[in-house]
């Protein structure tokens, strides 16, 4: 990949280092969400892929390993496991493991599990043809319908898929189990922070345009929303569920609203390891939340090594196309190759 020149000026604010980023502001905005051009890329020289299948709670989830020229699986290499946002796909995100690795690193895109390529929800229709009750008789169903759905996108679970795929990687022949990294954007750039406070496998994360929601809420439960409440009432006495439709990367429903009611990432800062380093790449321009109270207040109350770094005049979406990619995914790698000794 060719990178433009791009000029970076330093900034010190609250004693967080902060990094505004200037870029050419060419690409076009994108209400919509990203598009299917924003995912083109051309895998680099030396670059190989293999898909794979990895296990989370049993259920068997899609990935995509891309290997660096040279690489040797007698050898140790630092490895990162990169998750795409809220209602994308691993197709959006591929180009950035293909970078990563183009510089040396072992990269794993990966779909979450109930969406994608990876396994659905099964649901057995008609569960009256077994019924059986005496635990001692084997059970067995010759002929049933069941529903497979791809369509739940649950931040608890997404967090536990990354850890499955981190799992995964730390028994790839040729990886060094003991420098594992992991990317994130949009939805999943608040991971960037759950994650680290649950594993602590992870020893630098990057999340890009990032969703650290839970700053200034109160750390108990909060009340339900009225949707929430209705979406959850439906779904537990009838399994259906009003599914609206995704417009962000790839037109699909989902059905996730009370699942991730009182998902506060910002809650977990406080349990992040001072050993972990989280970089945030936010968008000067975004327009879904606020980064003063996203991003930056994460930033500064972290106790590990943490930066900032801003690209001028773009939006959330602007970010996964044109000079804004390139100026992305080179720092992501650049810190990677930082913190992962």
């Amino acid at each position: 990949m060719n990178l433009r020149p791009w000029r970076v000026f330093g900034l010190l604010i609250a004693g967080l280092g902060v990094l505004v980023v200037c870029a050419e502001a060419d690409q076009p905005v994108r209400e919509n969400g990203t598009q299917p051009a924003d995912w083109e890329f051309d895998l680099p020289d030396g670059v190989k892929t293999q898909d794979i299948t990895f296990y989370s709670d049993s259920v068997p989830c899609y990935g995509r390993l891309f290997f660096p020229e040279g690489f040797d699986a007698t050898e140790k290499t630092a490895a990162v496991v990169l998750g795409h946002g809220f209602g994308g796909m691993h197709h959006g995100i591929d180009k950035f493991a293909a970078y990563f690795a183009s510089r040396g690193l072992v990269a794993m895109t990966i779909d979450y599990r109930f969406w994608g390529w990876s396994g659905g929800l099964v649901t057995l229709l008609d569960p009256e043809v077994d019924t059986a009750t005496d635990d001692e008789r084997e059970m067995s169903i010759v002929n049933a319908r069941f529903e497979i759905r791809r369509t739940r996108l649950i931040s608890r679970y997404q967090v536990e898929d990354y850890r499955a795929a981190i799992s995964y990687l730390q028994g790839e022949p040729g990886v060094d189990p003991d420098n594992i990294g992991a990317w994130g954007s949009s939805h999943s750039g608040g991971h960037m922070v759950v994650l680290p406070a649950l594993d602590a496998r992870v020893k630098a994360t990057v999340g890009q345009v990032p969703a650290v929601g839970g700053n200034g809420r109160p750390r108990t439960p909060p009340a339900f929303r009225e949707q929430a409440l209705e979406e959850a009432i439906r779904q537990a006495r009838t399994n259906q569920a009003s599914e609206s439709l995704r417009g962000f990367s790839w037109r699909r429903l989902h059905e996730s609203i009370p699942f991730n009611s009182g998902y506060s990432p910002f809650h977990f800062v406080d349990r992040v390891p001072d050993t972990t380093a989280i970089l945030f790449i936010v968008a000067e321009n975004e327009e879904l939340f606020s980064n003063e109270t996203s991003a930056y207040a994460a930033a500064e109350a972290l106790k590990g090594p943490s930066e900032v770094i801003s690209v001028p005049g773009i939006t959330h979406f602007q970010m996964y196309s044109g000079d804004a990619y390139e100026i992305s995914s080179k720092a992501a790698a650049d810190w990677f190759l930082k913190h992962l000794k």
